[in-house]
């Protein structure tokens, strides 16, 4: 039974995102992080976990099905490539962020949403928890209030990020060990050739070499190398 200021307060939580759950412990276990559950063992609702378990996959499929849509003319590496931003943990917290739920999640003494990827995880739960009590439909429909206008923004031609930054955020994204970058400088004579990196990512068993005159542009020519053989598996 959930008592009446938790009710009140998932009320305007209902109205800030535009949903109405019909199963109210639903929305409230999607704010629920771990941390409050491990201090308050009398709480009869759950954290979000399996939530956002389920949310991640929702979310991925939804900005799949809207990238194959909207860009008729691109091929699959470069869709991967999209869809990665799109379901990065920054570009989820900013989300949440965007629906005000830093402020409504429910947290233990302590825990912060600071530099972390709670709201985000948050957002994926909701997500998960509008699947659950109202249907595919009515998720898809949640997710185009804040996803179609970024989606219509978006310009497949320019490349707003780095490859480094690109390869660090997808292989955080899959739970991955980040890169290691091991550099050989074989000194001025080979101006523009001067320095040799590869790339390693360790739980794919991939590694990538990229060449430059100095060891910052032969780092990002190395995490391109790797992202072009991640997205051609994929």
């Amino acid at each position: 039974m959930i008592d009446e200021t938790i009710a009140a307060s998932l009320r305007k939580l209902e109205d800030v995102i535009g949903v109405t759950f019909a199963e109210k412990e639903l929305l409230l276990s999607a704010i629920t992080h771990r941390s409050y559950l491990n201090e308050h063992k009398e709480a009869t609702w759950s954290h979000n976990e399996r939530l956002e378990f389920l949310g991640d996959a929702i979310i991925n499929f939804y900005v799949t099905e809207k990238l194959y849509e909207e860009f008729e003319e691109l091929q699959e590496g470069k869709l991967t490539q999209l869809r990665a931003s799109l379901v990065s943990r920054s570009f989820l917290n900013s989300l949440g962020e965007k629906m005000g739920l830093s402020k409504k999640i429910i947290l233990g003494k302590g825990e912060s949403t600071l530099n972390n990827s709670i709201t985000g995880n948050v957002v994926e739960a909701i997500v998960g928890a509008v699947f659950l009590d109202s249907g595919l439909e009515s998720a898809k429909n949640f997710l185009d209030n804040y996803y179609l206008k970024e989606i219509l923004k978006l310009e497949p031609s320019k490349e707003t990020r780095d490859p480094k930054s690109q390869l660090q955020e997808l292989l955080q994204k899959k739970g991955c060990k980040l890169p290691t970058y091991l550099a050989v400088d074989h000194g001025p004579v080979k101006r523009d050739k001067r320095f040799k990196v590869t790339c390693k990512l360790e739980d794919l068993g991939i590694k990538a070499s990229g060449i430059g005159k100095n060891r910052k542009i032969a780092e990002q020519v190395a995490a391109k190398s790797a992202l072009n053989l991640l997205f051609r598996d994929e």
